[in-house]
């Protein structure tokens, strides 16, 4: 057998052990450039985040902090369907307090639905809020929302189908996803070759097709300059020929 042909061998069958992972990360790499990330992914065509400044007198609000959450690590001024609060992260746990102090006033589904009307900038309307133990799995492996279990969820009829999530308590807004997040986050995954969270981009998987499409480009490179050669030999061979 040849060289050529050897090389012809390699590169057919690394082609067949990664042809649908290089047709994904091909795929995936359109849509990540294509589609629009703020606007559309990020729901910035149809959102406007709240904004809620911490106010200068904070502390003296909420009076003397608890001594078994450890120390006091960041305070952040949050909206929520029940109005202003302070999110307080201690070493142990987060805390969230009404901006007058106290515990916050639980929020109800007319909450959410106020609250989601009044950040939502679209042209849809409004369909439904309700209050779900998970956010559900899309396109085999998609969780919409998975960092938090009993969340309120704000849907509006708009072209890419927008969800806003809220927590399910105090009803600070969460998330905001819609179909094109599920697609961008499909394709995420299936680039990363991470099926489960879709965040760990140096798993052994990953790293081992990255090495075995490494072979492809190699033996394709190697195909390419023996063409090369073979047709630099052909035309130099039939110069010769006709000068004689």
């Amino acid at each position: 057998m040849t060289l050529t042909a050897q090389f012809f061998r390699w590169h057919r069958w690394i082609g067949y052990l990664v042809a649908f992972q290089v047709l994904a990360w091909m795929l995936g790499g359109l849509l990540f450039a294509w589609l629009p990330f703020q606007e559309w992914i990020k729901c910035g065509e149809v959102m406007e985040k709240p904004r809620q400044p911490l106010p200068t007198n904070w502390a003296a609000q909420i009076g003397p902090m608890p001594t078994d959450k450890g120390a006091l690590l960041g305070v952040q001024s949050i909206a929520t369907a029940t109005g202003p609060a302070l999110k307080l992260r201690f070493e142990k746990e987060e805390l969230v307090l009404s901006a007058a102090g106290g515990a916050v006033t639980a929020a109800s589904a007319s909450n959410i639905s106020q609250f989601a009307r009044s950040i939502y900038k679209g042209e849809g309307k409004l369909l439904d809020v309700v209050k779900i133990k998970e956010a559900p799995r899309r396109l085999g492996m998609v969780h919409e929302f998975s960092a938090r279990q009993n969340v309120w969820v704000a849907q509006f009829d708009d072209a890419l189908q927008s969800r806003f999530y809220f927590d399910g308590q105090s009803g600070e807004l969460l998330a905001a996803r819609n179909e094109a997040w599920v697609i961008y986050d499909f394709f995420w995954r299936l680039h990363v070759m991470d099926y489960s969270e879709g965040e760990d981009f140096n798993n052994s998987l990953l790293r081992g097709t990255s090495i075995v499409a490494m072979g492809l480009t190699i033996t394709g490179f190697a195909l390419s300059f023996f063409a090369i050669r073979r047709s630099w030999r052909r035309r130099k061979t039939s110069k010769t020929t006709a000068r004689v």
